[in-house]
């Protein structure tokens, strides 16, 4: 016998590499190009996965976008509300169904979040609910909200110094055993965060994100969202705002990508992402649109960008576009995703 059948009778054969094997569409293709090299990949399935901003960037827009591609795929999702601000409505009116293969909390504490979504999932597959491969999505909003029990379990009077850096402790105590978990389990867990800047900081980044360095560590994909406002010229009315991606930490691809798109604001107050006038940037970039001065070549005519994003998202056809995108079709024999792109 050779060496490797040696070694191998004595402990065992080598494990099987751990890779992704199914992804999380976003409903934005140049969000899920970055973080996975797809326009039809997304949040990688098994991992952790930490997204962070400032208000209104639209985290949990996205993250609800992500839910409802598991249960499109068959599996399941999960919100664990701890800022107690989840609107069910506007969700379902994105697609996500409520009602079936959903899990929804407000836990009190952090090890009380970390409880219930590990025994939630590991009944799932315990009790094969759903296909083995089907992915289980939970998303937790928000980190920075989340109380340490040792916290809670305290009145305000007895807070001390320890109580700063709690979080963080219980960070680092519960997210090496949730990776594995996630691993194991086909489970994604999503944090969603918030910003805070660092006092003193005079040069380099000066922003950081509650609940310690274990979230940095532990977390396969970090992507830092910000944003910019979008005004009418002429009344200087707020009409939206450019949401903008940087893929800050990535080990299922190539990291420090970046990806842009737009949320625009209905008469009602509500909004929508609008990721056709990036693309529409991007193809004008690669000359694969023709842009001459301020107009831009579509179905045979020239027209300004703003006029063609409208007729697009009238048309109820955002697919039409997306094609243009290099290798979009092989792409997607690649990444098979059952996301209805005219959806989002």
């Amino acid at each position: 016998m050779g060496f490797m059948d040696e070694l191998a009778s004595a402990i065992g054969a080598n494990d099987k590499p751990t890779t992704v094997e199914s992804w999380l569409n976003t409903g934005h293709p140049l969000l899920n190009d970055a973080l996975s090299g797809s326009y039809h990949g997304g949040f990688p399935v098994g991992r952790i996965v930490e997204m962070f901003g400032g208000s209104s960037t639209g985290k949990t827009a996205i993250a609800s976008t992500v839910m409802t591609c598991a249960q499109q795929m068959g599996g399941v999702a999960g919100f664990f509300d701890h800022e107690n601000s989840f609107d069910h409505h506007l969700a379902e009116q994105n697609g996500l169904d409520t009602l079936d293969r959903w899990v929804f909390r407000t836990p009190n504490t952090f090890e009380d979040s970390m409880d219930l979504s590990i025994k939630t999932a590991a009944a799932i597959r315990s009790k094969k609910l759903i296909d083995p491969k089907a992915p289980i999505v939970f998303v937790y909003d928000s980190l920075a909200s989340m109380v340490p029990k040792s916290k809670f379990d305290k009145d305000s009077a007895d807070y001390n110094m320890n109580d700063t850096t709690a979080l963080a402790r219980a960070t680092s105590s519960a997210l090496p055993a949730l990776a594995k978990f996630c691993e194991v389990n086909q489970f994604t867990a999503i944090f969603l965060n918030q910003v805070r800047t660092k006092p003193g900081v005079v040069y380099g980044d000066n922003q950081t994100t509650p609940g310690g360095s274990a979230p940095e560590f532990y977390a396969s994909v970090r992507v830092s969202l910000t944003r910019s406002q979008i005004k009418d010229p002429k009344t200087k009315d707020v009409l939206g705002q450019t949401v903008k991606a940087l893929v800050k930490k990535n080990k299922v691809h190539r990291p420090f990508e970046k990806a842009e798109w737009d949320f625009v604001f209905r008469e009602d107050g509500t909004g929508f992402f609008d990721p056709v006038g990036s693309v529409i940037d991007a193809l004008t970039e690669q000359d694969i649109l023709k842009k001459g001065g301020a107009f831009i070549e579509w179905e045979g005519k020239k027209l300004h960008k703003n006029e063609i994003v409208r007729r697009i998202n009238e048309s109820g056809d955002r697919e039409q576009l997306y094609k243009l995108l290099p290798d979009w079709g092989a792409d997607r024999a690649d990444n098979p995703s059952t996301i209805d792109w005219n959806q989002f």
